[in-house]
């Protein structure tokens, strides 16, 4: 499965620390719920265009490494 477009979206009625996450469309129809970006490092919607969810996962891990490390 190949993310084909993604959208930061909010929750109605969630609390704060998980108000927004990522809506994946995926090439198979599906609708998945990725990870939340309050609490995450941020990363644009089109940059996990293209991918799996495991590069998808993978790029976010990276991403949490590299801002760890800059502090």
């Amino acid at each position: 499965m190949i993310i084909q477009s993604v959208e930061l979206i909010s929750l109605p009625g969630a609390p704060a620390y998980q108000e927004k996450i990522y809506r994946a469309h995926m090439d198979t129809g599906e609708q998945l719920m990725l990870f939340q970006a309050h609490w995450d490092v941020p990363l644009p919607p089109d940059s996990l265009v293209g991918l799996t969810l495991e590069e998808a996962r993978k790029k976010r891990v990276e991403r949490m490494l590299a801002c760890a490390g800059a502090q």
